[in-house]
């Protein structure tokens, strides 16, 4: 966890061995610029974080729902996940089922289906303010399947950004070589943690 404030982003990171790493330099800067706190974690097989026996993809939902229940427990005000890529067909995934709800799901270029969850029932699910955004070129996920995402989702505070051609995928969206020149994504990222979500 870092910062403080009661606003605070749960995280959920790509898949692949970077883990909590890739949102790192994000959460640091919101800590520092907005007073928002961040709480990341490395899911199953990522990271220093071991597998128990059990389907890994039911493992990757209980455990953002456990970290969501940790910050809570923890002081958290209002709570937005917020995910990349594999993590953004987690967040949703929790986002529309979780009880009590997060305040807010952010979804950074989280394709249609992976490892057996469907995005777009998840988004027609959901009952919190979603925000999804993508980049034309994203060999992942489409600019048409983000925005029948956004489409599908039954909620009156909801947004789509589409970056420009190259942007990037998944946490490159939100800019920040080296912890400076953030996206103005990152700057409305952060708005949606603060519970801004014009």
């Amino acid at each position: 966890m870092v910062g403080s404030g009661p606003a605070t982003a749960v995280f959920v990171h790509e898949f692949g061995s970077r883990g909590l790493c890739g949102f790192w330099p994000y959460a640091d800067w919101l800590a520092r610029t907005k007073g928002v706190r961040s709480v990341l974690f490395s899911q199953c097989g990522a990271g220093a974080s071991q597998c128990p026996a059990g389907n890994a993809t039911d493992q990757w939902l209980a455990v953002t729902t456990a970290a969501v229940a940790w910050a809570r427990a923890h002081d958290a005000g209002q709570v937005t996940l917020v995910g990349a890529s594999a993590g953004g067909v987690v967040a949703l995934q929790v986002a529309a089922s979780i009880s009590p709800p997060v305040a807010a799901v952010v979804n950074l270029s989280g394709e249609r289906r992976w490892q057996g969850l469907d995005s777009l029932a998840a988004a027609r699910r959901l009952q919190v303010p979603a925000l999804f955004a993508v980049a034309p070129g994203d060999s992942l996920v489409s600019v048409a399947t983000m925005r029948r995402l956004y489409q599908a989702a039954p909620v009156r505070d909801k947004r789509l950004v589409v970056l420009a051609e190259g942007a990037g995928h998944g946490w490159d969206l939100l800019g920040g070589a080296a912890g400076t020149d953030w996206s103005p994504l990152a700057v409305t990222v952060a708005a949606w943690i603060q519970g801004r979500h014009g």
